[in-house]
């Protein structure tokens, strides 16, 4: 493929296909001389930042020789076909076709495939019969790619999201598919020893609403060993719209349950208060200060506010009297808590309608399982009302005005939200202080997370503007 061909974007659809040939095919109308074709299957992907622009066929080493295409280089150097998906294929390893295919001579693979098509065959999809002749006529490579990720079938879409999960944090995930028990270590060695702790401190009265732990080591070299549990979050499950809205009644129920039982461990510390403090207000000027300190900060930015230019400024000028205002400072008891209750950290088995937690905090302000029982509604907040889970999907629009306002268009279906924020509130609190008191926890929690998403300045800007919002709101609302 020449250097500076011109790349051509265009979304054609079809009635019906009855092969991978014909769909290629079809898209290959529009092909020109010259042309070199790349066909990338829509359930893979690959990790390489620019595909090469020889012949090349993609492959991994597989023994599930049912779910693929394998492959073969013969003698002569020819490339052959040994099974197309074959439901009845020996056991042991082939090279299988991962989905990505280069074809530096496009012209001479449309007409090959043009002919495939033409011979009606009952056996091998007529792509693979082109692919074959086309490595009759030219040498092509075949290359194991450096990360293969292949949302296709139902296990291997679970082991690629927990890859990917490796790419967005500082975990390592392990996967052992033989025992079914995922591994969890991380760079951030003394955050995640508290959280291996946790699930140790834990009652046992909650142990069922948690992956069952096998091993685990609190020492210099954490880890935690577990049952791998390949059922959905809230998160996905909000995101993707895959559960009708009457079903998270029964979400809510379930949640409310486990932190009334987390409540029931309950006692009053002396100790609460400063703990408070230091989370809502210190923990929150750290961050900030964090933020502020990177390039991709705004510090100038704004949001409206009745009026009110709302900024990063305002918020640590008014955040003492903000917590003062909201009682945030003003804890009493602690309960046991999971810290980093979002939607993303809870599974929904909608079989059974059960509910499984997985990363806890393991810390508020101090190491350990207590903490503010508020955080954690707060927490389940500000994914059900506060969007944050559409906003790490990238669902959102968001733009910086050149006088510095921000503006914000979350992309869901609000009437839905709105029902399903409903469903929770009406579920989680006891009454409109104890939810103001988490709305305003909330607010806090979009900005102090700013500096997490240092790589994705588009995510922080519309976090920069619900917490600015929120903020504003809260503060010069009258209770």
């Amino acid at each position: 493929m020449p250097k500076d061909m011109p790349v051509r974007s265009r979304d054609l659809r079809m009635q019906s296909s009855s092969s991978i040939g014909e769909t290629v095919a079809h898209a290959l109308q529009e092909l020109q001389q010259g042309d070199g074709i790349i066909v990338h299957m829509g359930d893979t992907l690959l990790g390489f930042a620019q595909p090469p622009k020889q012949d090349t066929v993609f492959v991994e080493n597989r023994n599930d020789l049912y779910r693929w295409t394998s492959i073969s280089r013969q003698p002569a150097g020819d490339l052959k076909i040994l099974g197309d998906r074959d439901q009845h294929a020996p056991a042991g390893e082939r090279q299988v076709c991962v989905g990505v295919f280069v074809f530096a001579d496009g012209a001479l693979f449309s007409s090959l495939l043009r002919q495939a098509l033409a011979l009606q065959s009952k056996g091998m999809d007529p792509f693979f019969i082109a692919l074959e002749q086309y490595a009759a006529e030219t040498t092509m490579n075949l290359v194991a790619p450096h990360q293969w990720y292949d949302f296709g079938h139902l296990d291997t879409y679970q082991q690629s999201r927990m890859r990917q999960q490796n790419l967005r944090h500082f975990n390592e995930l392990h996967y052992d598919p033989e025992r079914n028990v995922i591994t969890k270590r991380s760079r951030h060695v003394d955050a995640f020893r508290h959280q291996v702790r946790w699930y140790r401190q834990i009652p046992d009265e909650l142990a069922c609403y948690l992956p069952r732990v096998y091993e685990s080591n609190d020492g210099a070299q954490p880890y935690i060993s577990m049952e791998f549990l390949s059922i959905p979050t809230l998160s996905e499950l909000m995101v993707g719209v895959r559960l009708e809205t009457g079903a998270w009644n029964d979400v809510a129920r379930k949640l409310a349950h486990i932190l009334t039982k987390l409540e029931q461990y309950g006692f009053n510390s002396p100790l609460a208060a400063a703990m408070a403090s230091q989370v809502y207000v210190e923990k929150t000027r750290q961050r900030l200060g964090e933020y502020l300190a990177q390039e991709t900060a705004v510090p100038q930015a704004w949001v409206d506010v009745a009026g009110v230019r709302v900024t990063l400024d305002f918020v640590l000028g008014h955040l003492q009297d903000y917590a003062n205002k909201h009682a945030l400072t003003s804890l009493t008891r602690l309960t046991p808590i999971h810290g980093d209750l979002c939607f993303s950290n809870v599974l929904y088995d909608r079989r059974v309608r059960h509910v499984k937690l997985i990363d806890p905090r393991g810390e508020f302000a101090v190491p350990g399982i207590y903490g503010d029982p508020r955080y954690d509604k707060a927490k389940l907040l500000h994914s059900y009302r506060g969007g944050y889970d559409d906003i790490v999907a990238d669902r959102f629009e968001v733009e910086l005005a050149v006088d510095g306002q921000i503006r914000f268009m979350p992309d869901h279906d609000r009437q839905s939200r709105e029902r399903i924020g409903s469903i929770f509130s009406e579920q989680l609190f006891s009454g409109p202080q104890e939810l103001r008191e988490a709305h305003a926890i909330e607010a806090l929690l979009f900005l102090s997370m700013l500096p997490l998403h240092v790589d994705k300045p588009r995510r922080q800007l519309a976090m920069l503007y619900i917490g600015l919002q929120r903020f504003g709101q809260l503060f010069m609302d009258s209770p």
